[in-house]
């Protein structure tokens, strides 16, 4: 009967995914069967909510708190298609990745990549791992933990291990104040102008430099500049592939005006295609992975796409700033809104609040002037606040996926070095914007 249910299941989320795809291309033009791919979606989440994991129903209950607390009246039926139509991309966003980091499993350049992370000496492995888990987090998110965990010599014992991951882990998450490919991108592209958004992704790259020059040194032992080129040499064969992907996306977005969500779930099929037929012999094996990885994913888009639902109606309402105004008359400061964004969003996620929940509600109140914040600038420390979430609670998928893959407990990855690291980086990215905002 289970696995009768797993098919359905596959089925659903695959058409959903056509829909997504033709509803992008289409736009209003496709309304009817965007509304069809709404309904396939709610049968979808009908079915997987009897095997989600524990902590996913607690998130989802907690989203059903949120949103009564934010909802004035009961959605029309109306209301509730139109938020469907607005988050059935998300439901397309995951599979599209997952994809993506099938295909990539599969290329040379990458096992060449793992092979000569596996040689690095243990002194140097830190450095390398947060490197190489920062390049392949960027493309491929949660996809790079197999990668690299993969590379570590079997015979590990538990120290090594741990610091493998916790190095794997800051490069992956950090990897988003730059990246189109997160879902925290997608989210902010919903309240930051799409051109103001892709100004915070350049300053993610400046972001990303200074996080890697603090945190590099920090955690690598003997660390040298010797041993950080021996690192980066380990990137060399992947290096041209990923800046041919994320060139490609981002041009794509610009020169068709889409979305980054929407391009990414457009652009990246197309460039699997192309390794399809450079390389057929290679699509059984990225089907059946692909196909596999789907029918564990449930859990993520049910919670995502709530989340995003509950923002939706949150934005259409005037609860949220009916709330700020009884705590705060006028426009909220600039500084106020850049500190308090990603700090919140990382210390929501210390005790299980999972950053899509304070950074729809965040970002609803701070964002089309709700505060003196430049849009970009806001865009910039929403990222970081997800970075640092995701890097500090036992409830992230992140977290939970790295643990699992290195063989160690996800409350000692985020009650160790890296819950100081997410605390700094959250308050202190917050308070860097904030002075540049001062002179904007």
């Amino acid at each position: 009967m289970q696995s009768m249910i797993d098919v359905i299941r596959f089925g659903l989320l695959c058409a959903i995914w056509l829909v997504a795809l033709i509803q992008i291309i289409a736009g209003e033009q496709a309304i009817a069967l965007s509304d069809v791919g709404v309904i396939m979606f709610v049968i979808f989440g009908l079915l997987t909510v009897p095997k989600m994991r524990r902590d996913s129903l607690i998130i989802l209950l907690l989203l059903g708190f949120v949103a009564w607390l934010l909802l004035d009246h009961i959605p029309t039926s109306d209301e509730w298609f139109e938020a469907g139509r607005r988050v059935l991309i998300f439901a397309a966003l995951l599979p599209t990745m997952i994809l993506v980091r099938a295909t990539a499993e599969t290329m040379p350049s990458v096992h060449k990549t793992q092979q000569a992370l596996a040689t690095l000496p243990p002194e140097a492995s830190s450095g390398g791992l947060q490197m190489a888990g920062h390049v392949f987090g960027g493309v491929i998110n949660t996809g790079a933990f197999a990668m690299l965990s993969a590379a570590l010599p079997p015979n590990s014992d538990l120290r090594r291990r741990r610091m493998a991951a916790e190095a794997a882990l800051r490069g992956m998450v950090s990897s988003c104040v730059w990246s189109p490919f997160f879902v925290a991108f997608a989210i902010g592209q919903i309240f930051v102008p799409v051109a103001q958004s892709w100004i915070a992704i350049a300053l993610g790259l400046v972001t990303a430099i200074i996080f890697a020059l603090i945190t590099v040194p920090l955690f690598s032992q003997q660390f040298s500049f010797a041993q950080l080129r021996m690192s980066l040499a380990c990137l060399q064969p992947v290096s041209m592939r990923l800046l041919v992907v994320l060139v490609t996306v981002i041009v794509a977005a610009v020169m068709f005006n889409l979305t980054a969500l929407s391009t990414v779930v457009i652009v990246m099929p197309c460039l699997v295609a192309i390794q399809f037929v450079r390389h057929r012999a290679n699509i059984p094996a990225i089907m059946k992975q692909t196909r596999h990885a789907m029918t564990n994913i449930g859990d993520d888009i049910i919670i995502i796409t709530v989340a995003m639902v509950v923002g939706f109606f949150a934005t259409q309402t005037n609860v949220l700033q009916i709330l700020v105004t009884s705590i705060y008359v006028g426009v909220i400061p600039g500084w106020f809104a850049l500190i308090a964004t990603p700090t919140l969003m990382m210390l929501a996620s210390v005790v299980g609040v999972h950053p899509v929940i304070t950074s729809t509600a965040l970002l609803a109140i701070f964002s089309r002037g709700g505060a003196d914040v430049q849009p970009a600038l806001l865009m910039q420390s929403h990222l970081i606040g997800w970075g640092a979430g995701t890097m500090a609670s036992v409830a992230s998928l992140s977290v939970i996926t790295c643990a699992s893959l290195y063989n160690v407990s996800s409350r000692d990855l985020v009650l160790g070095s890296n819950l100081l690291t997410a605390f700094c980086y959250a308050f202190g990215g917050g308070i860097v914007l904030a002075l540049v905002n001062m002179f904007l």
